[in-house]
């Protein structure tokens, strides 16, 4: 597609201006939407219109007062284009189809949904639920312990999901070290938006903050965090583990997590991978598995105030459809892939192996609204290339 040249060189300059270390997720991003917008409105080439409103649209609020900054800077008014910025959300989930998506999938996973329990939550964060990426994932633990969750996670609506759920009283602030840890990490970080998890049987279960994808190093600063993660400070230094983009608090079990992305897991070696896990103080398991764990998008590391050692250890792994899915791992792996409803056309899933001090345990989990797993590689393209 042709673009004016004096439009081609702001994109250049507009890219320049966005913070490094999430430049590789919103330059493609941009360009992609510009040239979409310019399609939109049958334009013969693209036209300054095109891509400001581009910019609005794919830059999370986090960003925006920065990017209004610099388009003031380059002589730019866009104030004029305001008008057709489309401020809606992405998706439109059917939420009683989700909720009986949720009974199916708990009927497979052998997990017993609350629907009263499912709707308080839904409710609440109705329209998150409803616009954003969704996913529905379950684990291989033991039945007792095993639950189904609905997730979404949404970064270009500003919103506070912590406040929202003590607030409307779906978790309880009961003086844990967790709750002042998730408070401190919202005044220490720029938080780029939130996810929740939805626990099928019970409610909210998780809270997750994006933060802009930057150093480790203030984390270790904090006063809140558990001892098990101040100690684990060298172990991310000597594996490269050094820029991090979300947290993850779970108020029901006292634990979070911190999440690495990876920018491009081919570059991961297996003999590093075993690494990973064995200086976590973790027993390895078969070569097949490894190599799997070695494909991951993402890393999360799972600590306890309880606790002086790392609790868990997952590997993420995306797949594009489900011939990717090791399915022969665990029967419900399988049930799970081959039965698994969607608001999409397109069956993506994510599947995960934690590392736990009793073994391991899988994750399998679908791309409920088809946007979930690229979602995770966009913001991939902003983590670490690689670990040591």
């Amino acid at each position: 597609m042709n673009w004016q040249p004096k439009v081609k060189d702001l994109y250049e300059r507009v890219v320049e201006n966005i913070p490094e270390v999430v430049r590789p997720v919103i330059k493609p991003a941009l360009f992609e939407a510009t040239e979409l917008k310019s399609k939109e409105r049958n334009g013969s080439e693209v036209a300054e219109v095109d891509l400001v409103v581009a910019l609005f649209e794919v830059t999370p609020p986090a960003f925006q007062p920065t990017m209004i900054a610099d388009l003031n800077k380059l002589g730019i008014d866009y104030d004029r284009y305001m008008a057709k910025v489309k401020g809606d959300f992405k998706c439109n989930n059917d939420l009683d189809q989700l909720v009986e998506d949720m009974m199916r999938l708990g009927d497979i996973s052998e997990v017993s949904c609350d629907k009263d329990a499912i709707w308080e939550v839904l409710h609440t964060y109705e329209q998150f639920f409803k616009g954003s990426s969704v996913s529905i994932r379950t684990t291989t633990k033991p039945v007792e312990n095993r639950d189904l969750s609905v997730r979404y996670v949404e970064l270009m609506h500003a919103h506070d999901a912590y406040t929202t759920a003590i607030e409307s009283g779906l978790i309880k602030d009961d003086g844990h070290k967790s709750h002042e840890m998730i408070q401190e990490v919202i005044n220490t970080f720029e938080i780029m938006g939130y996810g929740v998890d939805l626990d099928g049987r019970v409610g909210v279960s998780k809270i997750w903050p994006f933060v802009v994808p930057g150093s480790i190093d203030p984390i270790f600063s904090m006063q809140s965090i558990p001892e098990s993660m101040k100690a684990s400070e060298e172990y991310f230094n000597a594996h490269g583990l050094n820029i991090f983009s979300l947290f993850a608090f779970d108020f029901s079990h006292h634990t979070t997590n911190i999440y690495f992305m990876l920018s491009n897991p081919s570059k991961n070696s297996v003999s590093t991978c075993k690494g990973l896990v064995q200086d976590a103080g973790f027993t390895l398991v078969s070569d097949e598995i490894m190599e799997k764990c070695a494909d991951a998008a993402h890393l999360n590391y799972t600590f306890s105030w309880e606790s002086n050692c790392i609790e868990r250890l997952c590997f993420g792994v995306t797949c594009h459809d489900a011939t990717e899915v090791p399915v022969h791992w665990h029967p419900l792996i399988k049930n799970f892939v081959e039965n698994s409803p969607f608001q999409s056309d397109i069956k993506k899933f994510i599947y995960g192996v934690t590392f736990t001090p009793k073994g391991i345990y899988y994750k399998i989990e679908n791309d409920y609204n088809g946007t979930m797993v690229d979602f995770l590689l966009m913001g991939a393209r902003a983590g670490i290339e690689a670990y040591k």
